[in-house]
Formats: structure tokens, sequence, C-alpha cells
């Protein structure tokens, strides 16, 4: 899935594609679409599992009695099996408008840009931005699926961004990454603005941890959401976003954050030109982006260039730390502003 797959800037542009890369001959393959298939949207919480594929709700499309088009909430559960490239729909979505309901402590309410993490036997999913009968709202509540069964993590502590607190503070567009034990979140954006705070989240003591406190010094990277964001050994690793406060600034630097140190290191900062042609020594500025860890590299694809959507792809080297241009973009990348 994913939004401007049409072409345009409209959040109503999304798709149900899907496709599968080959990181051993570096080539794509569409998924033929059967009968039982994920609506189209965007923003959604996927993962895999137990060697299988899982969706988990997002912004999709609604029709109006009328035949108009609005855009929607979900927390629809899906799941892919690779083998028969098939979907099969474990739960399916609650009307938006009228969530939370009598329901609410069961299963998530609709939502986009969730966190949304396997980590071992268990699935885990935080945060995110709605729009339901309590009104337009970032989200900082937290969820664990265990064998087949949600149930919220209840608030404790004090919520916020800073050394003070014990929950993180609401928040839409968070990066996250997950390990056997752990779930990572950063940044992301609120009513109070853009954030760049670092936790984890234990899933075997189901608590939280503030690892880099909200801060806007040279040490940390700015303040942003929607990165790249991944898990490689010992090290966070963060690539580019953009800040939601402040539209025009947007990022191509690379940080990690060292989990034995608890300290950021700039790999390289931001810098010129945003290509994202053929001629691209490096990545311009991405957000929004696809992204997948195999093994010791890092495959970045697309998202929200400096003019608009893109579709250049990329492979990040943690050993040699250097990057690759896999795909050029296509001639036809949209431009919108």
């Amino acid at each position: 899935g994913g939004v401007g797959a049409g072409g345009t800037e409209s959040i109503l542009d999304v798709s149900a594609d899907l496709w599968s890369f080959d990181t051993g001959v570096l080539a794509w393959q569409a998924i033929i679409q059967k009968s039982l298939w994920p609506s189209s949207r965007r923003c959604v919480g996927w993962s895999a599992f137990k060697k299988e594929l899982l969706l988990w709700g997002g912004s999709g499309i609604a029709i109006e009695a009328n035949g108009a088009s609005r855009y929607n909430f979900l927390n629809d559960f899906w799941r892919f099996n690779r083998q028969s490239s098939s979907w099969e729909l474990l739960r399916g979505s609650e009307d938006h408008r009228i969530t939370p309901n009598i329901n609410d402590g069961v299963f998530p309410f609709p939502r986009y840009t969730p966190v949304f993490q396997a980590v071992g036997d268990e699935l885990f999913l935080f945060g995110g931005y709605t729009e339901d009968r309590l009104g337009k709202r970032k989200l900082n509540d937290a969820w664990i699926c265990s064998d087949g069964k949600w149930q919220q993590v209840p608030f404790s502590g004090r919520q916020g961004y800073l050394c003070d607190a014990a929950w993180p503070g609401l928040r839409y567009g968070c990066m996250s990454a997950a390990d056997s034990r752990n779930v990572y979140i950063c940044g992301g954006f609120s009513d109070e603005g853009d954030h760049i705070d670092l936790w984890k989240f234990d899933m075997t003591v189901r608590r939280w941890e503030l690892l880099s406190p909200d801060m806007t010094t040279q040490d940390l990277p700015s303040p942003r959401y929607c990165s790249a964001f991944a898990l490689h050994g010992r090290r966070l690793y963060l690539f580019g976003g953009r800040s939601r406060q402040h539209p025009k600034l947007n990022f191509n630097d690379l940080w990690f954050f060292d989990l034995d140190a608890r300290k950021w290191s700039m790999i390289s900062g931001s810098h010129t030109p945003h290509e994202y042609d053929a001629a691209a020594d490096f990545p311009g500025y991405h957000a929004k982006s696809s992204s997948a860890v195999v093994e010791d590299c890092w495959y970045i694809l697309g998202g929200e260039g400096l003019h608009g959507h893109v579709s250049d792809f990329w492979r990040f080297d943690f050993v040699q730390q250097a990057w690759q241009l896999i795909q050029a973009a296509r001639g036809d990348d949209p431009k919108f502003w």
C-alpha cells in the first residue's frame, strides 16, 4: 500500500499493491491480488511475525451513501501467508467515528502511523493518530497481543518527553525498532512540536525506560518525525525524516545510538544536492520511507522527497558504513511542491 501511487498528492490516492524484493538478485516481483485482500490504505502497522506478514490498521477510503469519498481510520488485522500468497482476515475494522466504544480495552481502536512490532511470540502496538468521537487525537496508549489476545498496558507514571517522564508523551509518526525483548521508539510529532526522545519498552517486565530525553543540541539529531529507523547489533540507526513543525526543514543525515554507551553519534550530516536519479552518490532528503534490515544491510525505499513522492531505492551496508543506489527514481515520480 501507501499514498501517492496514482501520481497525486491527495490523501485519497492510496493503494493496495504488494511487492516482494529479492535481495540476492536485486529484483522486484508483484504479488497477484486475490479475492480476499486488504483495502487500499496508507501509514499501516506492518511487521514480520513467525515467517508470515501482519498488517494492522492505517488510513483508507470510505464511500458515503451519496457516493462521495472520505478518508477513514482502520483497525482491521490481517495475516499474509508467503507460501500461498494469500491474506487471512483476523479481525475486521470498526467505524472510527464511534470508537472508542464499549469494547475499549479489548482491542486497539483505529489509527494510522502506529508503532507495530513483533517481539518473540508477542506483538506490541503504541501511539499514532486518529479522528474519532473524542476528536482529532495524537495517542500514546500501548497494547500487547499474546496468544492471539490483545490487552492494553495500564498507564503508569508521568507522561512526557523530558527526564522526569516515565511514559512517552502523545505522538504520531514516531520511529521504532525491536529486538528479541525490547521495543525502541524515537521522536515523532505532538501538539507540543517535534521530538527526538528515545525510549525502550521491556516486554518482559512491561515497563518503559527513557534512554535519551527530548533536547535540541548539536550532540543529538534534530527533533523530527517519519525518519527511517533500524536496529543492527547494539546500535539504533536513524536516517532522514522531516520537521512537522517547520515543513521546509528536511533531513538526510545519518546517526546511530549506541545502546551500551547510551549516546548518539553522527555518521554524516544533512547535505545537498538532494538528488534521486542515477547521478546520486548518496540519498537526498527522504521521509516516510519503507525500510527493512536484511542481515548486514538496510534497505530504504522512496517516501517523500524534496519535491514530491519518490521511488529511489537504497541499501546501507552496516559493516562498510556505505550507501549503494540500487534503483534510481522513476521518470514519472510526481512533483507537487
